[in-house]
């Protein structure tokens, strides 16, 4: 009961902060699109495009990223289904779709609570791991993008996704909505994709916390140890090692209460949570985003989306490690 009590007061708490975060991203995007404000977007979302040779839907599920990458992959595979993207068009869309991922989760999660927790120096490397991945996929979409070679341009002709929100003048019930009506129906149309990442969010963060608090998970120490031992750290890193792999929040936390009681070193602490990313990211593709992905993309789309943003998820990590282990 103790345990349970515990689990459920930690899932509380991340569940009113993150869902916070959540209910202003997700609800801003829709207010912007509800308003017609996203074509005054179209000078940051636009350039981008163009430079990887993609068209204007491309750049209009970029800047719906911002404010939820779910709805911009929605966003992309109805324009798939409508053939307004082809199926390279998709894969370079949905990978650019999770570039924003890394601004704001630098603003909400990254400085908030891993600055906090870490320190600046060790929190400073912990982020810069994590941008090298954006860094990666931008730079992907780029090269392929032009590689292809006559890829199609921005579409100027035809409907402009940027102005398809705009009210027309032959909708009344449209052009002249109070902001009270436009609140209501940006809540109308996103209330059940926010409370479903709510209730997604709060299940997986308690059976986390449970089998953790309980021990259930020990058995995952078994194949982290050799990593730890390869790598010369201390075994007091398991425990929380343990624990990033399916909760980074609860992770960091443990690693915290280490380093303040001096039972590791920055060192240990940061090499561990960098290597754990190695584990940790092939379990969470795995877990979530893979059923995620194939069911918005279909199963070919899909897979090669989440393959590709978790080798460069990857790739970023192997190089930050190999950084501390020659340079900290």
């Amino acid at each position: 009961m103790e345990i349970l009590l515990s689990s459920m007061m930690f899932t509380l708490d991340l569940v009113f902060r993150m869902g916070s975060v959540m209910f202003i991203s997700l609800f801003g995007v829709e207010l912007f699109m509800q308003m017609g404000l996203m074509r005054y977007l179209e000078p940051v979302g636009k350039p981008v495009a163009r430079a990887a040779r993609l068209p204007a839907e491309t750049a209009f599920c970029f800047l719906a990223a911002i404010g939820s990458m779910i709805a911009a992959h929605t966003m992309a595979a109805q324009f798939h289904a409508d053939k307004r993207l082809d199926d390279r068009e998709l894969r370079l869309t949905g990978i650019l779709n999770t570039v924003p991922f890394h601004l704001k989760e630098t603003l909400t999660f990254q400085l908030p609570i891993v600055l906090p927790l870490l320190g600046g120096r060790l929190a400073m490397i912990y982020i810069t791991a994590f941008w090298l991945t954006g860094v990666l996929k931008f730079c992907y979409v780029l090269v392929r993008g032009r590689a292809w070679g006559n890829g199609r341009e921005l579409s100027e002709n035809g409907e402009d996704p940027f102005s398809a929100y705009e009210c027309t003048p032959d909708d009344p019930n449209c052009l002249h909505r109070s902001f009270t009506r436009l609140l209501k129906d940006a809540w109308d149309a996103r209330k059940k994709m926010f409370f479903k990442m709510i209730g997604v969010l709060a299940v997986v963060t308690l059976l986390v916390q449970v089998l953790t608090e309980s021990g259930m998970l020990s058995w995952v120490e078994t194949g982290i140890a050799p990593l730890t031992s390869v790598l010369g750290l201390s075994p007091a890193v398991i425990g929380p090692l343990t624990t990033y792999i399916f909760s980074p929040v609860a992770g960091i936390s443990y690693m915290s209460t280490l380093l303040t009681q001096n039972s590791i070193t920055g060192y240990e602490a940061i090499t561990a949570l960098i290597a754990g990313g190695l584990l940790m990211i092939p379990v969470t593709r795995l877990r979530r985003t893979l059923p995620r992905y194939i069911a918005i993309y279909g199963g070919r789309n899909g897979s090669v989306i989440c393959v590709l943003t978790m080798v460069f998820g990857l790739l970023s990590r192997i190089l930050v490690l190999g950084w501390i282990l020659i340079f900290y």
